[in-house]
Parts: structure tokens; C-alpha cells; sequence
């Protein structure tokens, strides 16, 4: 069993996209009040990515295309990036600093699929209308703009 958990780990790490930055996704926000300030501070948009653990969609879309443009190579990343677990429950700090539970706050943006991207304000209110789904690097990239 040992031995198994050694190759695991090792395919892993090896399969791991050197570069990746730790702090951009999986950056999850629990606070969303802190998310705002990041975003006015940057003068930037907050997008919010839902995903799934097991969304193989969602892993390409990240390594294809929003690794790249808002990674830490990016002297000024054009937006602030947080990750979303479809899955989390319990209860998060809204834009207004109440509590709500992550549930209503994602059916306030009609969250049903994964990878679902959500372009937000700092006060919460959507841009553009969320890009559900992940099919290509180029066909997302045309949806971003």
C-alpha cells in the first residue's frame, strides 16, 4: 500500500504544470468583502470560477487559458480570480458583509454547471452574462472578451 501511495504522489506531482501560481485559484473565497477590495484596489474585475473536484473541464480551462492570462507573470493581472467549490456549503460573508449561505449565493447567479465563470463588480453585480462550460482555448478566449 505504501508503495501505491509513492507512485500516486509521484504521477502527481510529475502531471503538475510547473509555474502554476498557488495563490491565483484555489484561492477560495469565504469573504467576499475581501474579494471587493482586491478587485478595487487592482481597478480590476472579480471573476469568480465555480468548478468541481472532479471536473476535468474546469482543470483544462485553468491550465489552458486562465493560468496564462492572470498567472503571476502578469506584471498587472487584468482581473482578481477567486475559485469556487460548487460543492462547499455553510456560510460565507457577502459583498454587503452579512452572511449568507453559499447555496443562496450561488443561486443568485444561477450557478448550475461547471466550470461556470461569473465577471463581477466589487459590489457584487455581474458584468457580462457568466460563460458556462469549457469546450476550447480559442472559442473561451472569444468569450472573455
Amino acid at each position: 500500500m505504501n508503495a501505491k501511495f509513492l507512485i500516486l504522489t509521484a504521477l502527481f506531482l510529475l502531471s503538475a504544470s510547473p509555474g502554476i501560481p498557488a495563490d491565483m485559484l484555489n484561492c477560495t473565497a469565504k469573504d467576499w468583502t475581501v474579494a471587493a477590495k482586491a478587485a478595487e484596489a487592482a481597478d480590476a474585475p472579480l471573476l469568480v470560477l465555480y468548478t468541481a473536484e472532479d471536473c476535468n473541464y474546469c482543470e483544462r480551462l485553468k491550465r489552458e487559458v486562465l493560468y496564462p492570462l492572470f498567472g503571476r507573470d502578469q506584471a498587472q493581472p487584468p482581473a482578481v480570480v477567486r475559485e469556487v467549490d460548487v460543492n462547499t456549503g455553510g456560510k460565507m460573508t457577502d459583498f454587503d458583509g452579512e452572511l449568507i449561505r453559499s447555496r443562496l449565493f450561488k443561486k443568485r447567479y444561477q450557478v448550475f454547471a461547471t466550470p461556470t465563470l461569473l465577471m463581477l463588480d466589487s459590489s457584487g453585480r455581474l458584468l457580462a452574462r457568466p460563460i458556462v462550460g469549457y469546450n476550447s482555448k480559442t472559442e473561451y478566449l472569444s468569450l472573455l472578451k
